[in-house]
């Protein structure tokens, strides 16, 4: 990091300090095509191959948010938080196909309500990734049909509390789910095809399109609708024409390719961020493949390279789009909590230079309020600002939290 001149960095007024969940991740209790696959003997092989232990790749009770929702409540208030970023697990509001669970729908209402009495902001993201059972069956997001579903579970939605939401994140990481479900083959379904995964890919961006316009045409021009985007910062070995091709290719096809996709369909850009990866290129085969080649000289528990100036450099290539600017996810996964406040200050500090040059940044979302269950990765991974106790479902705060809380309350960072 480059020389910091001044100790405190203050924010904008009306900035956004909030944290984010997942319904799947936090909630319990819920069945749909992820839970259904923890389950599979297919994974339960796969896991027995690693000797890894089952259970700690079983979602479950997870944090059991859906009961405890006031305990995160008090959490969020403790944080001194003006923003909650959490979505609605499709699977409950409509478990069967045309029925709608009102109790489901009521506790979501209660959520919004709720975070509205304590003037903090709902960020409310339809769809992290999980499906129906039914959709599921219909063949998930290959199936075109699946739109047409996805758009009616929204209006559900939207008739149900609208009225009480202005940020809407359609698509949580469309990039991450076609690439880890129907390239790489790690997310259920598992499958391993370019052909499936650009099908995948066509109607996730046609939904994305179809939900902007409908939140309009329901609720106006006051809502704000966009989806967020899990982009990663890549720099090359090398420096040549070859290595430069190669990066803006990278980019384009994991990154700019889906905020391009949807153009005048958004009103912000929402920004994930975790990680940057330096790439060389290798010889596969007869290919020649583009390889991770990190220095790792700090890492988080889940081996990715810690590197806060890459969120600088990602802020400000959206400036040309001309759209206001959500970071709806940064975090870091710390067992001890060693090097999580230093986390957030260090990609706070890139987060206000590249404000100063001109980037619309509106909001700091930090992943996660909770510890919760990190998809594949199962219980291991530790990103939250409050530890959970699997039995008890005890939250505990954690020393970061405590210097996360008061840069929420001060709106500005003291280094």
């Amino acid at each position: 990091m480059d020389n910091k001149k001044e100790n405190i960095l203050e924010f904008p007024k009306g900035f956004f300090w909030g944290a984010s969940t997942s319904s799947y991740q936090v909630e319990g209790g819920i069945i749909n095509d992820w839970s259904e696959w923890e389950k599979s003997e297919k994974r339960k092989n796969e896991l027995k191959s690693k000797k890894l232990n089952l259970e700690d790749f079983i979602s479950g009770k997870a944090c059991n948010s859906y009961e405890l929702f006031d305990e995160d409540l008090k959490c969020i208030k403790e944080l001194n938080l003006t923003a909650y970023r959490f979505s609605i697990e499709w699977s409950r509001v409509e478990p069967i196909e045309g029925k709608f669970n009102e109790e489901a729908v009521g506790y979501y209402k209660k959520i919004i309500k709720k975070l509205r009495e304590n003037n903090i902001e709902p960020f409310v993201t339809i769809w992290h990734f999980t499906n129906p059972l039914w959709i599921r069956d219909l063949g998930g997001w290959e199936n075109k049909k699946t739109v047409f579903y996805y758009l009616r579970f929204l209006e559900k939605l939207i008739d149900s509390f609208g009225g009480q939401v202005k940020f809407w994140i359609t698509l949580n990481e469309p990039q991450i789910y076609t690439g880890l479900s129907y390239a790489s083959g790690v997310f259920p379904p598992q499958v391993k095809s370019l052909l499936r995964a650009n099908k995948v890919f066509k109607n996730l961006m046609l939904a994305h399109k179809k939900a902007y316009i409908l939140i309009h045409k329901k609720l106006g021009p006051r809502p704000m609708v966009g989806l967020s985007h899990n982009l990663i910062y890549y720099t090359a070995c090398r420096k040549n024409i070859a290595y430069s091709l190669l990066i803006r290719l990278l980019d384009y096809i994991l990154g700019s390719r889906f905020v391009r996709a949807i153009g005048k369909h958004q009103d912000f850009i929402g920004l994930q961020y975790y990680h940057h990866d330096r790439v060389r290129m290798s010889l596969g085969g007869k290919f020649i493949i583009a390889c991770v080649d990190n220095e790792n000289k700090d890492i988080t528990d889940m081996g990715w390279e810690i590197y806060p100036e890459g969120i600088y450099h990602i802020l400000k290539s959206l400036i040309k789009y001309n759209k206001p600017i959500y970071l709806t996810e940064n975090g870091i996964a710390d067992r001890i909590d060693k090097k999580r406040a230093k986390f957030i200050k260090d990609h706070l500090y890139y987060i206000h230079k590249a404000i100063k040059e001109g980037a619309p940044v509106k909001s700091y979302i930090y992943w996660s309020l909770l510890d919760n269950f990190e998809w594949a990765h199962g219980w291991d991974p530790k990103f939250g600002l409050y530890a959970v106790d699997r039995k008890t479902f005890k939250r505990t705060a954690r020393p970061s939290a405590k210097i996360y809380s008061e840069i929420c309350r001060d709106n500005k960072v003291i280094f």
